[in-house]
Formats: C-alpha cells, structure tokens, sequence
C-alpha cells in the first residue's frame, strides 16, 4: 500500500530535508511541504472535497508552523480527519511536550535534526493506526467514505463590515432559524467587547465565554454551566458583561470551546462583530462558512473590502471562500450586491434582506429580538439567507414564536371575534343612518317643491308641472294644493312619500309635508 504524506512547514530548510527523507521510504508518496497552517488546511479540504478516500493517511507538522500554534493545529486536524495520522515534527524531546502532542490527537513525535530511521518508525506507526481505522469505519480502501469532512456540527460565523450594519440581527436570526427547522444551536456572541445578543434577546445571565478562559479541557457539563437556554430555543454563549473581559478569552480558548460546541450541536452561530480578535478570528478561519455582513452604501462597501483584505493577509479566511450577505438592500439604489462582489472579490449570497427598519424597530427598542412578525420581510430575507447557507433545510421552516408574539396572536384572535360579533349592529346602524339621509333629502325636496308651485300659481301658472320639476320619479307626490286668501296671498301645500332605503321601491306609510305662502301678483291692477 502507498502511504501518501503531507507536510507543512515555515522553514524552508526543514522542509527540503524533510521531503528528502520522506522520498528515501519504501511505499511513500511524499507530497510538496506547505509553509503555513492555512495551507494545510485548504489542502486537506480539498483532497476532502474530491473524495474522502483521496485524504493523506499521515501529515507532518512542523513546531514552527504559523500562524496557526503548531499543537492547535495538530488537534483541528485530528477532529476533522479522523482518518488521518498527524506527527509533530519539533527540537523539543520534553515528557512535558510528548504529553502535549498526544493529548492534542498526534499519533507520533520525530525530534529535530531529523533521523531517517525515527522519521521511517513513526511515519510507519502512524500509516498504520490511519489503514486500521480506516479498515474498522468502512470496506475498500481505507473506507473513508464512511467518514465526515469535519467533526460535529456546522459552524457559521457571521461578521460585519462595519458597526451597525446589522449583523448580530442577522446572526441571531440565523439561529433561530436554525433552532425551527429542529436542529440543536448554539448562538456564540464573540463580540468581547460590545457583544448585544443578550441585548436583542432580553438575556439577564451571570456566566460568559470569558468564564471558560483558564479551563483546560471544555467538557459537556462545563459548557452546560457557562451557557444560557432561552425560550425560544437556540442555547446562548454570551459575550461578557464587562469589556475588558473579552481579553482573557485568547484564541486558545476560542478553539478549544468552538470544538466542543460542534461536538455538541447541529449549528453553531458565532456573532464576531466588527472587529478582528485573536478570539473571532478563530471563528473565522474554522467555520464551515464566513459571513460578511454589509450595507449597500460606500462606506459600508469600502469597510467590507477592507476587512476581506484583512482576513486574506493575517491568512484567516480568503476572499472567493467568503460569503458577503447584503443588508438593507434596495432595487431601487445605486449600488447593487453584483457590484458589491466585483469590489470584493467575494462569494455573494443570493439572498439579500430588503431595508425595512421599521418591522424591527420596536422588537429592538423592546429587547425581544425573537418576536419578530412571522411576516416580515426582514425575517424572511434572513431566512432565506439560512436555506442558502445550508443550516435550514427547505423553504418552509416554521418561524419560531416568543412569548409576544403568542400573546399578538391571541389579541388578534380575541379582536376577530369581537369585530364578527360587532357586526350585525355596524350594520343596523349604517342603514338607520341612511334611512334618515333619504328621509331628510325627501323633506327638502318637498320644501323646494312647494315654493316653485307657489311661484307659479302666483302668475297665473301651472303650479303641478312647477312642482314636478325637480322632483325626481322615484318619489311619489301628493299635491299639490294651492289655496288663495282674502289678503291677495297664494298657499301651496303638498307631499312626498318616505321611500325605504331605495327610492322607487317600498315607501314608508309616511308623508313628508311642504307648506309655502306667496303674495298673489295674478289679481293685481
């Protein structure tokens, strides 16, 4: 059987020598020495991606490698290839670092200057272990399709370009989310020193990532002690109280308790704010996906690309392996998520949550994060960006419900009823006040009748046709009736029938009378 090696080292001088000796073995495929831990890790991904049985069955890493801690590096690969034997290449021949190499998951320790003979003894041992492992997961050869690219569960790490560009909003909903959609998750709020999780999800708890700083080996229950369980499901890991704080949790501790999280959950959602820390930049380089969070104006974009160069000269994270989500995005602007890529360089997420403040403005002044309408278009904009991601399976995830938003859907519930049961008297009252428009319209109809009659018979007229003419058909008229007086004075009185709502139907047993008195000028010299 081959045994395909890799290796990873900064000096180039170690690294010569090493490929030297490794090419001298019987059955070994040494492949090119890489100079730094991102390197590595890409490499392995990649062999990962292709096929899980194209995974090296030894790696080498050198003490000296960066900017990765050589024993952290040693661990990340023994958790995510399991299948893999990894060795510590280091000048220190310490019980003390012997004991670090192997409580950090290496198989083997080859002490500098380097001996072909050690080098063949635990490259051998470690070849080894990885084909009876391999052997005991799966048939074939080494049976690495039975085993998984990385160990636990998804982590996601959500960062934003610049301050308040919205991407604790977004982080947090992507748990929530995640939480709906029935997996378990877990929210990490690795903004130390102006984290807000506990803010937007009106969280009142003592213990912080800061309290697992001095602790050695992050178990299940000490993670069960420093984490808060909120009511609308994810389980929180919250930045600490006081800022300065933040500067105990050291990017040891970072990957110490971002593993065991994945150990323990499906989703993993870390908040890492706006500013790059030993502590969030762990979150970065290891997440399955890295989020940036921007705006759609200039400066937000300028910070964005900004920080994505950043991350690609400390060697956390690439530009083309990081996903950009858009916040607030308008059609109607100028600068649109294409452009936003092209600036970057980065993988845009098809998913863009629309500007609509104003859905979020009182859950956020309230603290109740998690009560967002099930309706908005925010939360469906975050929502979509979950399926994307991958952490939501399907587009039809239930929206988690908190506490308001329960007693929201009782109020409307108890308001429906009571407007269905309003009803009947809405509509009594509507045709009772429309009884009396038609009822007032008829007796000024019948007021305007009388005095045109009267005008009329006063000269000698037709006082009837005066009185019709204005009168619609509709109405039925009774009259009129023209009187002249001894005081040379001419009275008109006549009557229109009350029609019930609808004039030129049924009218009511109800006569509205016009009484008119004009001087009579027909009898005049």
């Amino acid at each position: 059987m081959t045994v395909r090696i890799l290796a990873g080292t900064a000096d180039p001088d170690t690294a010569r020598a090493l490929t030297g000796l490794l090419g001298q073995l019987p059955g070994v495929e040494p492949g090119t020495a890489l100079p730094d831990s991102a390197a590595l890790l890409d490499a392995l991904a990649g062999a990962a991606e292709t096929g899980l049985d194209e995974l090296p069955e030894v790696v080498v890493v050198h003490d000296g490698i960066g900017p990765m801690p050589a024993l952290d590096l040693v661990r990340e690969i023994s958790l995510r290839y399991p299948s893999t034997g990894v060795v510590l290449l280091t000048a220190d021949g310490s019980p003390m670092m012997l004991a670090a190499a192997m409580n950090s998951g290496a198989r083997g320790v080859i002490g500098l200057p380097l001996s072909y003979d050690e080098l063949g003894v635990r490259v051998e041992a470690a070849a080894t272990w990885a084909a009876g492992v391999r052997r005991h997961l799966g048939p074939g050869r080494g049976g690495a399709s039975a085993l998984p690219a990385t160990a636990g569960g998804t982590l996601i790490a959500v960062a934003g370009a610049k301050g308040g560009v919205g991407a604790t909003v977004t982080a947090v909903h992507l748990a929530l989310a995640a939480h709906a959609s029935g997996r378990s998750t877990a929210l990490v709020d690795l903004d130390l020193q102006s984290g807000d999780v506990a803010s937007y999800l009106d969280v009142q708890f003592r213990r912080s990532v800061a309290d697992l700083a001095d602790i050695a080996e992050v178990s299940s229950r000490v993670l069960g002690d420093a984490m808060y369980v909120h009511e609308a499901g994810p389980a929180l890991l919250l930045a600490p109280a006081d800022g300065e704080r933040g500067e105990e949790v050291t990017d040891r501790t970072a990957r110490l308790v971002l593993t065991a999280l994945r150990q323990r959950y499906d989703v993993v959602v870390v908040d890492c704010g706006t500013q790059v820390t030993s502590a969030n930049a762990v979150a970065v380089e290891t997440a399955d996906t890295a989020v940036l969070v921007t705006t759609p104006d200039v400066i937000a974009v300028r910070a964005a690309k900004r920080m994505v160069r950043m991350w690609d000269r400390l060697q956390i994270r690439k530009p083309q392996d990081t996903t950009l989500a858009v916040n607030r995005h308008s059609r109607a602007g100028e600068i649109q998520p294409s452009l936003i890529a092209r600036i970057t360089g980065t993988r845009m997420a098809a998913a863009a949550v629309p500007a609509a403040y104003r859905e979020l403005q009182a859950v956020i002044d309230a603290g109740q994060l998690q009560d967002l309408d099930a309706r908005s278009t925010v939360r469906a904009g975050i929502h979509a960006l979950a399926v994307e991601l991958g952490i939501v399976q399907g587009e039809s995830a239930p929206a988690p419900r908190g506490r308001k938003q329960r007693r929201a859907d009782r109020d409307r519930g108890q308001v429906t009823l009571e407007a269905l049961g309003m009803t009947p008297i809405i509509l009594i009252t509507l045709i009772l006040v429309w009884q009396a428009v038609l009822a007032g319209y008829t007796f000024t109809l019948a007021g305007n009748a009388a005095d045109k009659a009267a005008r009329a018979a006063a000269v000698g007229a037709d006082a009837g046709a005066a009185a019709r003419s204005d009168v619609p058909g509709a109405w039925d008229m009774t009259g009129p009736t023209v009187t002249r007086t001894a005081d040379h004075s001419v009275d008109v009185t006549l009557g229109l029938r009350v029609p019930v709502l609808f004039p030129g139907g049924i009218d009511f047993p109800f006569t509205a009378h016009a009484h008119t008195r004009t001087p009579d000028e027909s009898t005049r010299p």
